[in-house]
């Protein structure tokens, strides 16, 4: 079965692709590592279901000590979207399980976050506004503890959350190469030489936070969620001005 999401749904059924397969694909990388850290004998942990709340409550500690609070708050972001977009599809039997594996990962570490930003903010936890993060230019952590996220689940249990996540991003396929308006290619190639927000409003013409809404729509279009990650896709698609 194609995948079939009604452009209602999301408003743009490209960046909903795109999204969900970003994130299943990060559920498969954290998988992996988790795997791996139980050949250097980290013992197994009391969560046997790395998709479920009790697992996540301890994750997002983990995950707090080496992602700042503005990541944390886009890969919340993006497992909101993915969730509600995985709402919308019609499945078949076989893949009814796998979808629920992989929803029930985005829901609950989506809202472990809201949580944690919110007690770190001492804001109530709808003030964080997850679905709609702000963007900045924050990459990824070198270093994330994957023996200590090893050690609230079972090798069993990453296992199936690895196989589940592969499973959603076989069904959805690999998205289609982004289509960008004049604007976003020039945008697109000010990330590429990396200029600054306020270069970037300056020489555009509009206000800085004129160019975080577009750098956010830019992101979902091209299933990413910061400047490097999207320059490298757009060199690989051959989306920069040469």
């Amino acid at each position: 079965m194609v995948w079939s999401l009604p452009v209602s749904a999301t408003g743009d059924h490209r960046s909903a692709v795109a999204g969900v397969h970003l994130a299943a694909g990060r559920i498969v990388g954290a998988a992996r590592a988790i795997t791996e850290a139980y050949r250097f004998g980290v013992p197994e942990g009391p969560h046997p279901e790395p998709w479920t709340a009790a697992y996540h409550s301890g994750a997002v500690r983990v995950y707090a000590e080496s992602l700042p609070m503005s990541y944390q708050r886009r890969i919340g972001s993006l497992f909101v979207h993915s969730a509600e977009a995985m709402d919308a599809v019609d499945l078949p039997a076989e893949l009814i399980e796998d979808w629920f594996v992989v929803r029930s990962y985005m829901r609950s570490a989506s809202t472990a976050i809201a949580d944690w930003l919110a007690a770190e903010g001492g804001r109530s936890r709808e003030a964080t506004r997850l679905p709609s993060p702000e963007i900045d230019d924050e990459g990824p952590p070198r270093v994330i503890h994957y023996d200590r996220l090893a050690a609230l689940t079972t090798l069993d249990g990453a296992r199936r959350l690895e196989r589940a996540a592969m499973a959603v991003q076989r069904h959805i396929g690999q998205p289609s190469p982004a289509r960008l308006d004049d604007g976003q290619r020039k945008l697109l190639n000010k990330l590429a030489d990396g200029a600054p927000i306020v270069d970037m409003a300056a020489d555009l013409g509009y206000s800085e936070r004129t160019i975080y809404r577009a750098l956010d729509r830019l992101y979902r279009m091209l299933g990413v969620t910061d400047r490097l990650q999207a320059v490298r896709k757009a060199a690989t698609e051959g989306l920069l001005d040469s």
